[in-house]
């Protein structure tokens, strides 16, 4: 099948699977939800015509052509060779992402740009992040700052720094600016594109009784303050990798506490997390976990919420 570019492959695709939406990788390659299975981007297409439904569990594990007629003409041989190559193009993008991730975060690390950041905190910054909720320790220890001009919003606005460390703090994974002035839903940078996503704040877990898994980085450290061992997925709904589960305490149970607002995206993330085997509960609070503890509710009421949480099997 000749397609002459991705963006032709789509329009072939969305004739098949309307309501499917797209997302392009590469000059070779889309990825949506599965027509069949749902979830995020696990249904991949390439340019060749063929697509796949990745490995997974709950994944259906659908392959096939956009041109099944022509398909059928295909020898044996013809049909290992086209799946080979989407294969290896697929192969080959993913190691040209990882390589792009790592130089993104080794430059992040070289720069000590956090560091600048912290140095650039005024009494007006030290206010801000006190009104967040962060004791001055937390400030100091995590190394919070502020940036005047965030390098990578169109606008230059001023911005709140907050450095994500690997789980020995070894080396940073990430860097967010966090935007004073910004609507909702639109109110984080990364310093340097291409750094990928990860998890704010694992070393919390290190020789932890549980993990707790909170909307946002700034949640995950006022949860700390309190003794509460939590992390905080990034971004509204953001996606969790199960690699990341190699990081909780072995054995441990695993609390999803997200805002009222999202007990439909806790719901989906603990019955993924279940199905690996993991002991996994869903709380319920009544407002968001952080500004709960930042207007006065105890630590041991809030630690009733998660008593109350609801085992996902």
């Amino acid at each position: 099948m000749d397609i002459p570019t991705i963006e032709h492959a789509i329009q072939l695709a969305q004739e098949r699977w309307p309501s499917t939406v797209w997302r392009v990788k590469t000059r070779d390659e889309a990825c949506s939800p599965c027509p069949w299975c749902g979830g995020d981007d696990r249904f991949v297409l390439w340019l060749s015509g063929y697509y796949m439904c990745r490995a997974g569990d709950g994944h259906c594990g659908r392959v096939g052509w956009l041109d099944e007629e022509s398909a059928t003409e295909w020898t044996p041989e013809e049909r290992r060779l086209r799946r080979l190559e989407a294969k290896q193009a697929h192969a080959q993008q993913e190691r040209a992402d990882l390589e792009r991730r790592l130089s993104a975060i080794e430059r992040l690390n070289r720069s000590r740009i956090h560091e600048r950041y912290y140095a650039n905190l005024d009494a007006a910054a030290y206010e801000w992040w006190i009104g967040k909720g962060c004791e001055l320790y937390t400030i100091h220890d995590y190394k919070l700052g502020y940036c005047p001009r965030c390098p990578t919003d169109r606008e230059h606005r001023p911005s709140y720094t907050i450095p994500l460390p690997n789980q020995e703090r070894t080396a940073l994974l990430n860097l967010r600016h966090r935007l004073a002035d910004a609507p909702n839903g639109d109110k984080y940078r990364p310093e340097l594109a291409g750094l990928g996503s990860c998890l704010a704040f694992t070393h919390h877990l290190v020789d932890a009784e549980c993990g707790i898994i909170v909307e946002g980085s700034i949640k995950a450290m006022i949860a700390a303050q309190h003794g509460f061992p939590a992390v905080g997925i990034l971004g509204k709904g953001g996606k969790f990798h199960k690699d990341w589960l190699d990081l909780f305490p072995a054995g441990k149970p695993i609390y999803i506490a997200l805002d009222p607002d999202a007990q439909e995206s806790a719901e989906r993330l603990g019955t993924g997390i279940a199905k690996t085997g993991k002991e996994v509960y869903v709380a319920q609070f009544p407002a968001k976990p952080d500004d709960m503890l930042v207007e006065g509710c105890t630590t041991r009421e809030w630690a009733h919420y998660l008593k109350l949480a609801r085992r996902i099997h």
